[in-house]
């Protein structure tokens, strides 16, 4: 019987492009959050337009998804990146689109 890999063999090229990204987008920002008066070290990288499709016809035609299209990466702290998950205010202000399908809070627009 042969075993079902947990990832794909696209998905392992996708992530070891993002890793590279990851390291370049964070070495480039000397480590420091993009949130506004943050003073924690950047160790992730906050997707603004979400992971999941392409941001436009250009990222479509070079084949480049979310996932590492560099327009919409930034260098993140932790804690901002847990907060950006759960703190609807704080998604709405820096985040590009409505990743969570608006269900962040009572006040969606």
């Amino acid at each position: 019987m042969r075993k079902i890999p947990k990832v794909s063999e696209k998905q392992k090229k996708l992530n070891a492009i993002y890793e590279n990204i990851r390291i370049e987008i964070l070495a480039k920002a000397k480590f420091k959050c993009f949130i506004k008066g943050c003073g924690n070290v950047a160790t992730t990288i906050e997707h603004r337009m979400g992971r999941k499709g392409y941001a436009d016809q250009w990222a479509r035609d070079n084949n480049i998804p979310l996932t590492i299209d560099e327009r919409y990466l930034e260098p993140c702290c932790f804690v901002h990146n847990i907060e950006l998950e759960n703190n609807y205010e704080l998604s709405k202000e820096y985040q590009l689109s409505k990743i969570h399908g608006g269900e962040k809070g009572l006040n969606n627009d």
